[in-house]
C-alpha cells in the first residue's frame, strides 16, 4: 500500500512538471519527449540507446565549436566505456542508468553551445535541452521505484528536435562512420582489413617450414622483410605458437607491433622525445591485455581470444565501445588490424588527453600509465592509476601495467615470453 501511494505522488507530481514543460513550450515532439518518464509502454533496449546517443553526438560534433567538440567526444567515449560495464553489471534494463548518466555530461555541453549559434539552431538546442531536462527530472524520482521508462519514440522524438536527419535513429549499424573518426581525430582510415581463411590448427612440418622461413628472413636484408610482410601477416592469423616456435612467434609479433606504431607515428606531429614512449607504450599494451596473443587453440581449432565483455585480439579492442569506428571484422579476424586500432587509440589518449593535461606533471603522474588507464577506462579514467576512483581490481591492473611497462622500458620486450610459461 505505501508503495502504491508513493507512486501515485510521484506520477502526480510528474504530471504537473509536464503541465508546467507543456506551458513554456508548446511543440507536440517535446512533450512526447517529456513523457518518457512516465511508466508506459515498452523500453527501448541498450542497442537503440546507443544508436540514438551516437546519432545525437553526431549531429552536435559538425555544428560546436572546437572546444566544445573536444569536449564531446571525451563524453561520446564515456558513454561507450560506461555502457560496456553496465551491460557487464547483469542490470536487467540498463537504459534509464544510462540516459542519466550521459545526459548529466551531455547537458552543460549543449548549453554551452546556446550563445553564438545561428537562431535556428539555437532554437533546436533548446527544444531538446528543455525536453531532456524535464525527462530527467521526472525520471530521477521514478527510477528509485524501478519505474522509470524509456520508450523507442521517445527517443525518435528527442533526435527530432535536433533534426538529425533522415533515417531511423535508433537503427544500430556496425559499419565504419568517418564522421564519428573525424570527431575523434582519427582522421584518416584505419588499414584496410584482410581476409584471412579460417584459422585451423597446423601440422608440425608447417610449424618446421615456418621456422626456417622466420630464421631465413632474420639473416636477409630489411627491404627483403618488406616484400613478405602480407605474408608474414597470413602466416600470424594462422598461428598459434607450440613451444618450440614461440620465441619466432614473438619476434614476428614485435615487429608488427614496431610496424604499427609507426605507421601511426608517420601521421602524427609527436616530438621524438615523446615517440619512443608511445613504442613502449604499444608493446606494454598488447603484452598486458593479449600476452601478444590475437588467437587461442580451442581442442585442435583456432579462435579468435574475446573477453565476456567484447573485447577482442592482440590489443582487446572492445567492439562495443568502438563500433563504427573500426571494422569489428577486422578487429576479431585479422592480427595487423587489430594491432593498428590499437596502436591508435593509444596516440589518440596519449596526444589528445594524456600529455596536453600534464599527466606527467602530477603527484605520481606518468604519461605511460595515464594513457594505459584511459586506455582501459576512457577519458574519465585518466588518473584512474593515481587513485582516482581506482579500486582494488583497478589498483592490480594498474601496477601489473606499471611492472611490465618497466621491463619494456629496459629493452626487455621479449619478456612477454614469461606468459607462456
Amino acid at each position: 500500500m505505501r508503495r502504491k501511494s508513493a507512486f501515485i505522488a510521484i506520477v502526480f507530481l510528474a504530471i504537473v512538471a509536464l503541465a508546467r514543460c507543456i506551458g513554456t513550450n508548446s511543440h507536440a515532439a517535446e512533450t512526447r519527449v517529456a513523457a518518457l518518464a512516465l511508466p508506459s509502454g515498452a523500453s527501448a533496449d541498450w542497442q537503440q540507446w546507443d544508436s540514438f546517443l551516437t546519432v545525437v553526438i553526431k549531429k552536435l560534433g559538425t555544428e560546436l565549436r572546437p572546444e566544445l567538440r573536444d569536449q564531446l567526444a571525451a563524453t561520446f567515449l564515456d558513454s561507450r566505456y560506461q555502457l560496456v560495464q553496465t551491460l557487464s553489471s547483469g542490470v536487467s534494463d540498463p537504459v534509464p542508468q544510462l540516459f542519466q548518466s550521459s545526459w548529466n555530461q551531455l547537458s552543460p555541453i549543449v548549453k554551452q553551445a546556446i550563445p553564438g549559434a545561428a537562431q535556428q539552431t539555437a532554437s533546436q538546442y533548446t527544444s531538446f535541452i528543455t525536453a531532456m531536462d524535464a525527462a530527467s527530472a521526472l525520471g530521477g524520482s521514478l527510477q528509485r521505484f524501478g519505474l522509470f521508462r524509456i520508450t523507442p519514440d521517445a527517443l525518435r522524438g528527442a533526435a527530432g528536435l535536433l533534426n538529425t536527419g533522415n533515417g531511423d535513429p535508433l537503427s544500430y549499424t556496425m559499419e565504419v562512420d568517418s564522421v564519428l573518426r573525424d570527431l575523434l581525430g582519427l582522421t584518416s582510415e584505419a588499414p584496410p582489413m584482410r581476409n584471412p581463411a579460417e584459422p585451423e590448427q597446423k601440422s608440425r612440418w608447417e610449424g618446421l617450414q615456418r621456422r626456417a622461413a622466420a630464421a631465413l628472413k632474420a639473416m636477409g636484408p630489411r627491404s627483403a622483410h618488406a616484400a613478405e610482410a602480407d605474408s608474414d601477416l597470413d602466416r600470424l592469423n594462422q598461428w598459434v605458437p607450440e613451444k618450440p616456435e614461440l620465441q619466432d612467434y614473438l619476434i614476428e609479433v614485435r615487429r608488427l607491433i614496431t610496424e604499427s606504431s609507426d605507421r601511426v607515428l608517420a601521421k602524427s606531429s609527436l616530438g621524438a622525445e615523446n615517440q619512443q614512449l608511445y613504442r613502449q607504450i604499444v608493446y606494454t599494451t598488447g603484452w598486458q591485455e593479449s600476452c601478444w596473443r590475437q588467437f587461442i587453440k580451442k581442442g585442435e581449432k583456432l579462435t579468435p581470444l574475446a573477453s565476456q565483455t567484447g573485447d577482442v585480439g592482440l590489443m582487446q579492442v572492445n567492439r562495443i565501445t568502438w563500433r563504427s569506428l573500426y571494422n569489428t571484422k577486422g578487429l576479431t579476424e585479422d592480427i595487423g588490424y587489430n594491432t593498428y586500432a590499437g596502436a591508435e587509440i593509444l596516440y589518440h589518449y596519449l596526444t589528445r588527453y594524456a600529455i596536453p593535461r600534464k599527466e606527467d606533471k602530477q603527484p605520481n603522474g606518468n604519461l605511460a600509465r595515464a594513457t594505459y588507464s584511459a586506455y582501459n577506462a576512457g577519458p574519465s579514467g585518466l588518473g584512474r592509476y593515481r587513485g582516482v576512483r581506482q579500486s582494488a581490481v583497478w589498483k592490480k591492473v594498474d601496477e601489473a601495467f606499471w611492472t611490465k611497462f618497466k621491463a619494456i622500458s629496459s629493452g626487455e620486450e621479449l619478456a612477454v615470453k614469461g606468459c607462456y610459461s
